[in-house]
């Protein structure tokens, strides 16, 4: 027994040290660590910085995850105009890191409302844009295809091969280029058909798969309606023939539950992917088009 008890000992030493001398590499939301499990593999240990109640829109950081910051060998995010709250964090607790917005070619929107601008980060007059960006970068893939082919550059700091990372990105962009032309191929038929969100967290999503721009109660998900509004979306749904509302879980419900009645669908969907933490990038990309052919087929 105690022989048995020694070796049973030996063994979760050994998990815990493998364990602990792996990099980690912390991703500021559940999308970004998406990819790096898809890419990294096991080679690292990927943590999300977000916790399951915070979004890029207004996040303020705990001890704990200034902590995470501390210890990451790399952190990957959206960069400041996406995550200004991640900026400070950075600045006074973050080593090496990555981010999105530095990179070149990648595709930018303006999120003021009335203004829409389809940038690309190629010179340093991307960074003035005429108003805030539209901080939902991930679910335009080509931003995420972007965001892989910067990691071989990365793998020496992390102890790894940038051969095998190169691979892998590879591989990456090969299965993504087939969930890129399935998710199209599945949402082609219902493209066209409108639906009601509280804000408009699609349009990259949009952009890069077809699907119409919803139809908003406020440009702010924090924001109510107010009845002179209320029964204006009312008559614009019913004019419209709006049938489907795809609800963050960030929008408030109730309203929803207001203007979706009788042939309306209500569908909960997560553009952050916290509904399928654990998972990778091209396995969201799949789940949100599952989540619009539910939501935008006609009842």
């Amino acid at each position: 027994m105690r022989v048995l008890l020694a070796a049973l000992l030996l063994c979760l030493n050994g998990v815990v040290v493998a364990e602990v001398s792996r990099p980690k590499v912390l991703a500021s939301i559940e999308p970004v660590a998406m990819l790096l499990r898809e890419v990294l593999g096991d080679a690292v240990r990927v943590e999300t910085l977000m916790l399951p109640n915070q979004t890029p829109h207004n996040a303020s950081f705990t001890p704990g995850q200034a902590r995470q910051v501390r210890e990451a060998d790399l952190l990957v995010w959206l960069g400041a105009d996406a995550e200004p709250g991640m900026a400070g964090l950075l600045k006074r607790h973050g080593g090496r890191q990555l981010a999105l917005t530095d990179l070149d070619g990648v595709y930018r929107r303006d999120g003021d409302e009335g203004h829409e601008h389809h940038d690309h980060h190629d010179d340093d007059d991307a960074h003035h844009h005429h108003g805030l960006l539209d901080p939902h970068l991930w679910l335009y893939p080509a931003n995420m295809r972007r965001l892989a082919q910067a990691l071989p550059a990365e793998a020496e700091a992390l102890g790894l091969s940038r051969e095998d990372v190169s691979q892998r990105v590879a591989a990456f962009e090969a299965a993504l280029t087939e969930t890129e032309a399935a998710v199209r191929a599945a949402l082609a038929p219902v493209a066209s058909t409108p639906y009601l969100s509280h804000h408009d967290a699609w349009a990259y999503f949009s952009d890069a798969f077809g699907v119409r721009r919803p139809l908003v109660i406020n440009h702010n998900i924090e924001a109510s309606a107010s009845s002179r509004r209320f029964v204006e979306l009312s008559s614009i749904m019913q004019a419209q023939q709006v049938h489907c509302v795809m609800a963050e879980p960030e929008a408030r419900r109730a309203l929803l539950e207001r203007l979706c009645r009788e042939q309306c669908r209500l569908v909960q969907a997560d553009p952050l992917g916290r509904d399928v933490a654990g998972g990778t990038y091209n396995a969201l990309l799949t789940h949100l088009q599952g989540l619009f052919s539910q939501c935008l087929t006609t009842p």
